[in-house]
């Protein structure tokens, strides 16, 4: 194992960033619980790595309570109400765009957080926010892969007025560990610490509409004022003695949950066989085949959860291909549970690094790409229409098994059931530690294409009718995050391909 858990008998963080596991740390020092500790750690992760992650995206999270209650908070963003497929059309676009004013929806991330914490939270917001911007408004080290991102995206985020502001205005190259200041995020966060409704309801809402609108955008206001998170159901699949539950559509979550489902009888025998990768990437397509068609909005699908679980619409391999899924993205997962034995499985992005390409100047409001997910297929599950919530390549689970509870989730974009499910097998067929699990050489099969990549560590071989590329180890193929329960003890993990951190109580 490259990293080391952290083990207490309290409290556990594990996040993507160091300053995010500290002030996650820091609220439960001060007695506030897993949820109020999440809001910390969700708002640093915004300023640390705005990227994957920011004010402007959207936010998940899988809540446990110490009476054992789970709950999922929905917190993703729905077209505007003036975007349609004919709108698009008459632009001359076939699809809607990767990037730019036209790829954003409502973020919804900010009423996830609220929601969350009015449900399950204790401590005051206003004293959780103040905390997160105690710490950073004079300034932060820059995390390694932020770094590498404004350096790499810096040609086409230097075309937007407020990207080039938020992110350009005093430095032009960034080294790892740079201190850092953005201070019209952290102008964001101080109104968002009065009332984090401000974000819709006042000038943050009103700028970001008026911005996006002068690019060719079209949120509105009212877009922005109206939007509400949800709390809703989780689903769960039971296996033997282990239960798993996921997040519903309009998350991919049952994807993994069909994987699982499949790979239940597996009988290979070394977890790094050539034999294991052609297995897994025919269950692969057979699963995103049935995303491609099914899932999205649920309140536009056809099909009920318990029927994409069904064994035999699973192994039904007739119906034809959806269409093709962008493959990357870019996430961020963490993981806290709290003394009482709360855990929460939270996951936030903007869908691809740095989302939209676009930022509110005022506000340092770094815009999601998440409507860039929609097609424009007449009476799709997924077909773009107003108000809608996009096919949402965001989930996170929780595992409970007879001695431990787990929360476990990854970075990935579309790859992610295909990662839950291995590092699922790599526990509880393989019977690796979590860790081991974490760290153990992943592969990834590109939905709609012949192409398998695989880490270092892997049987080198032939699989007919694919490309296989072997990838140094460690590669960004995913970034995973996880907390456990274990008896009396509490671990936090996380992954080396990652610059997170495992922290907790002493």
């Amino acid at each position: 194992m490259f990293r080391v858990p952290f083990y207490s008998s309290d409290g556990v963080v594990a996040s993507e960033t160091t300053l995010a596991s500290s002030i996650g740390v820091k609220v439960l020092e001060l007695g506030g619980n897993a949820v109020d500790a999440s809001v910390a750690v969700s708002l640093m992760l915004s300023i640390n790595i705005p990227h994957l992650g920011g004010l402007g995206g959207d936010f998940f999270a899988l809540v446990k309570d110490p009476q054992g209650r789970i709950t999922f908070i929905n917190g993703s963003g729905y077209a505007p109400s003036s975007m349609t497929s004919e709108f698009v059309k008459s632009l001359g676009l076939k699809e809607v765009p990767l990037e730019g004013p036209l790829s954003v929806v409502v973020p919804g991330m900010i009423d996830g957080l609220r929601v969350m914490w009015e449900k399950l939270g204790s401590l005051e917001w206003r004293k959780i926010v103040d905390l997160v911007i105690n710490s950073v408004k004079k300034g932060f080290p820059i995390p390694p892969s932020f770094a590498t991102a404004l350096n790499n995206f810096k040609d086409v985020l230097t075309k937007d007025v407020g990207s080039r502001k938020t992110y350009y205005s005093n430095i032009h190259y960034y080294t790892p560990g740079q201190l850092v200041r953005f201070d019209n995020i952290v102008k964001t966060l101080d109104l968002i610490k009065e009332n984090p409704r401000y974000f819709y309801e006042g000038d943050i809402a009103v700028k970001i509409s008026e911005y996006v609108r002068s690019l060719g955008g079209v949120i509105s206001y009212e877009d922005m004022r109206n939007y509400r998170a949800s709390i809703e159901e989780p689903i769960k699949l039971n296996l033997d003695k282990i239960t798993v539950y996921e997040m519903p559509p309009n998350t991919q979550g049952v994807t993994t949950l069909q994987l699982l489902k499949l790979l239940e009888g597996e009988r290979m025998d070394k977890p790094n066989s050539i034999s294991r990768l052609r297995m897994y990437v025919n269950l692969f397509k057979t699963v995103y085949k049935l995303r491609d068609i099914y899932v999205g909005d649920p309140r536009y699908m056809s099909i009920k959860i318990d029927e994409l679980l069904d064994i035999n619409l699973l192994h039904d391999n007739s119906s034809k291909q959806g269409r093709n899924s962008h493959t990357d993205g870019d996430t961020t997962y963490f993981a806290v549970i709290d003394r009482e034995g709360t855990i929460v499985s939270g996951i936030q992005s903007l869908f691809y690094p740095f989302g939209s390409k676009i930022t509110e100047p005022t506000y340092g409001v770094t815009l999601n790409s998440r409507a860039s997910s929609f097609n424009l297929v007449p009476n799709h599950p997924n077909s773009l229409a107003p108000l809608k919530k996009p096919l949402h390549t965001l989930s996170a689970m929780i595992i409970l098994t007879e001695d431990k509870e787990i929360a476990l989730g990854l970075s990935g974009g579309h790859f992610r059931p295909q990662l839950h499910a291995e590092i699922f097998q790599n526990m509880f067929k393989y019977g690796m530690n979590l860790q081991e699990a974490i760290e153990y050489p992943r592969f990834i099969w590109y939905p709609g294409t012949n192409t398998i990549e695989f880490e270092e560590g892997f049987e080198e071989g032939i699989i007919e009718g694919y490309i296989l590329r072997k990838v140094k180890y460690p590669s960004r193929l995913g970034v995973a995050a996880a907390a456990e329960i274990r008896g009396r003890v509490k671990a936090s993990y996380v992954d080396v391909r990652g610059d997170g951190l495992a922290l907790g109580l002493l």
